[in-house]
């Protein structure tokens, strides 16, 4: 029953997430092509839709090597999931890392994986085009995940916080999802920021 709840989570992360994003983008460029005739515009949305697709796919066969037991280095997936928000929402994204590699269990990559999807979801969602800084440090014992961004002007609106708009995706399911491994995440203002901490033992 575990293992079974384990892949229905994974399945639900991944789909619920591609599929949910794929679905607004595809009902924008509906709305800019029947509302306002832009063709050049929904083509842009299209575009966009197709890369979403692409990069749906790819989260759905890294899902599933390590469903298998295999996991891709860490540092190479976050990489990719910092390049693919900057080429989506134009905006800037740094990347460290501290310490001495290693590598980590499926389910503490799964589960970082995911924390940095929805920080990054969240960041384009209540501070578009802002820097984000992503740092991913090897400590003893512990393999720590930061991303940060700067707070939007709170008379512009919503402010950041544990769910987002996937209906339960969010980082309130990732919190959950840590503590099962022994884990940690917190989210909230810090210095001027929005700041999300996860942490996995390894």
């Amino acid at each position: 029953m575990e293992e079974r709840n384990r892949i229905a989570r994974e399945i639900h992360d991944v789909l619920a997430h591609s599929l949910g994003a794929l679905s607004v983008q595809i009902q924008a460029a509906r709305a800019v092509l029947t509302d306002q005739g832009d063709v050049a515009r929904a083509l842009e949305l299209l575009g966009q839709a197709q890369r979403m697709t692409t990069d749906g796919l790819k989260e759905t066969r890294r899902a599933l090597l390590a469903l298998r037991g295999g996991t891709p280095r860490l540092r190479q997936g976050l990489a990719d999931l910092g390049a693919a928000h900057q080429n989506r929402h134009r905006a800037a994204v740094s990347f460290q890392v501290s310490g001495e590699p290693r590598s980590l269990s499926a389910d503490a990559w799964l589960a970082l994986t995911r924390a940095a999807q929805e920080a990054l979801v969240n960041t384009a969602k209540y501070a578009p085009h802002q820097l984000v800084e992503v740092r991913l440090e090897y400590r003893e014992g512990r393999t720590a995940l930061t991303i940060a961004n700067r707070l939007p002007d709170p008379a512009g609106g919503e402010s950041p916080g544990l769910e987002t708009a996937n209906g339960g995706y969010g980082l309130a399911g990732m919190r959950e999802r840590l503590r099962l491994i022994d884990g940690s995440l917190s989210a909230g203002p810090h210095d001027g920021k929005w700041v999300v901490d996860a942490e996995v033992p390894q």
